[in-house]
């Protein structure tokens, strides 16, 4: 696989709007409110991951629907406020939901990582995009069943949590094979719904990875020994507030946020800070009508929006709520992320 051409948006006249959406690049809105800053087309794009470069890019991995079948994309928005998109991979099945880009993380270099989950030995697993326009899959994650969110450690090390299997891999700095990281109960999310357990992950300086259960509720802690193996896991914060969690980041005093996919179907609040020290979880938004089926944020990097979190709005029924229709919505919280490794 390679990199798509890198054809300006235009051609899709419902992103056209974000092509120099100037919220994107302004000041933030007050503190705990939300603003949609790229809007997507609602019944046809479906959002799922979201990482942000050194410069100030955010890319964001969809599902675009094309012919009742559906286009596995990265798109980037630039600086600038231009859209394109930079990669498109081809599961090689077409299986609805279930197939499709996941997770995204960018390294040191601003190179982008993202989860593909196709249940197709032949394209299933996490993938490289080159700056020199190619594409390569990571030794070793092909054997992940679902492979879903992604985060560098300190050293450059890739973690990936595969949703299914309640595990997360890892994969060394450089390239190297990736392997099976751990396996934990904690990590497992199967009950009578279904089986997702691992999603969100966030490193927190210096050893830790906080890992989201999905259909369980919980975050749990995972230190990384000295060695680069697992440690004893922990739960650190559960409740009614974290049920269908989704997206995990980690800001600079060590508190967690995260994005509640089920929080209109639960009642709760659709972005949250969690302590995880402490358990405490509060509501991070004022402005609950912007979200429908959040999936996944990250922290700002530019000098306006360090504080502000970037979050996937899936916006699954446009019909019924159009102010929540598929997007990036942008949210001051108040506190810088963990800077990127």
């Amino acid at each position: 696989m390679t990199f798509a051409a890198r054809i300006a948006i235009p051609l899709v006249a419902g992103v056209l709007a974000a092509v120099h959406a100037p919220a994107v690049h302004c000041r933030p809105a007050p503190r705990g409110q939300a603003e949609t800053v790229v809007p997507l087309r609602p019944l046809i794009d479906m959002p799922e991951g979201i990482a942000i470069d050194h410069r100030g890019n955010i890319y964001v991995s969809n599902r675009r629907l094309e012919n009742d079948s559906r286009v596995c994309e990265i798109l980037r928005i630039a600086s600038d406020g231009v859209v394109t998109v930079v990669a498109t991979l081809d599961p090689g099945v077409d299986n609805g939901f279930l197939s499709g880009t996941t997770g995204l993380a960018v390294n040191a270099r601003d190179e982008v990582f993202a989860g593909l989950a196709s249940s197709n030995a032949a394209t299933n697993g996490i993938w490289h995009l080159r700056s020199d326009g190619s594409t390569h899959r990571l030794p070793g994650s092909e054997q992940m069943v679902t492979p879903n969110a992604l985060t560098f450690d300190a050293q450059g090390n890739l973690y990936a949590t595969d949703s299914t299997e309640g595990t997360v891999w890892r994969f060394p700095r450089g390239g190297g094979r990736g392997a099976l990281w751990i396996r934990d109960d904690l990590l497992n999310g199967e009950d009578e719904f279904g089986a997702i357990g691992a999603n969100g992950i966030a490193f927190v300086p210096p050893s830790s990875l906080f890992v989201a259960n999905t259909n369980f509720g919980w975050i749990a802690r995972i230190p990384i020994e000295a060695d680069g193996t697992a440690g004893q896991s922990e739960v650190v914060a559960i409740g009614f507030e974290l049920l269908l969690i989704d997206g995990l980041v980690a800001d600079v005093h060590g508190g967690l946020h995260a994005v509640i996919a089920g929080a209109s179907i639960f009642g709760t609040a659709p972005l949250v800070h969690v302590d995880p020290r402490t358990g405490v979880i509060t509501s991070s938004t004022t402005t609950w009508d912007k979200f429908d089926f959040p999936t996944s944020l990250a922290f700002g990097t530019g000098p306006r929006d360090r504080k502000s979190v970037y979050v996937v709005n899936a916006g699954l029924f446009p019909e019924d709520r159009p102010e929540a229709a598929p997007g990036i919505v942008r949210v001051n919280v108040g506190v810088p992320g963990v800077p990127a490794h």
